[in-house]
């Protein structure tokens, strides 16, 4: 994003803009309410934000993967596309930028809530804590901006502790 340019910004598409959740087992994500937040610093000393309510369009399982090099968990993958009325809230964006130019720094995030869980892993004892159950969970963000890009990270394997 960052080598986006003016033209750039203006040529994407809001209703081609994906947004890909993938979460480790046991957990799974509620589908509503996920948005995805966009925010700048800019050069003037400002600072804008958006965010944008995001609907499912897909749910998948990645099956576990255990071999001599390698393992990873059963996940959890949620592909997302900007509802209709954020897809209008984009366009503000794209004309914010125009406005302010390249910001001098891009904060993305995504808001998501996990389902309650249904199993829950036992940490080791703490000298100081005690035992307590707490679930690890693995997160990977991801975005697309067209259809012809591929995604890109926003997070990569991130842990989640939920106590």
């Amino acid at each position: 994003m960052t080598n986006l340019d003016k033209e750039d910004i203006l040529a994407i598409d809001p209703k081609e803009v994906r947004v890909r959740l993938s979460i480790s087992d046991p957990a799974e994500l509620q589908t509503r309410n996920v948005r995805l937040a966009l925010k700048f610093d800019h050069y003037d000393g400002s600072q804008s934000e958006y965010q944008y309510l995001l609907e499912i369009i897909d749910v998948k399982v990645k099956d576990a993967i255990s071999s001599w090099f390698s393992s990873a968990p059963l996940k959890h993958v949620y592909q997302f596309k900007l509802a209709a009325l954020s897809q209008l809230e984009f366009n503000k964006y794209q004309l914010n930028y125009t406005k302010h130019g390249k910001p001098k720094r891009y904060h993305w995030s995504v808001y998501y809530y996990l389902k309650p869980m249904r199993k829950k892993i036992k940490a080791p004892i703490h000298k100081n804590n005690g035992q307590k159950k707490i679930s690890e969970l693995n997160i990977d963000m991801e975005l697309k901006i067209s259809k012809s890009d591929d995604y890109f990270y926003l997070l990569k394997n991130a842990p989640i502790e939920i106590n």
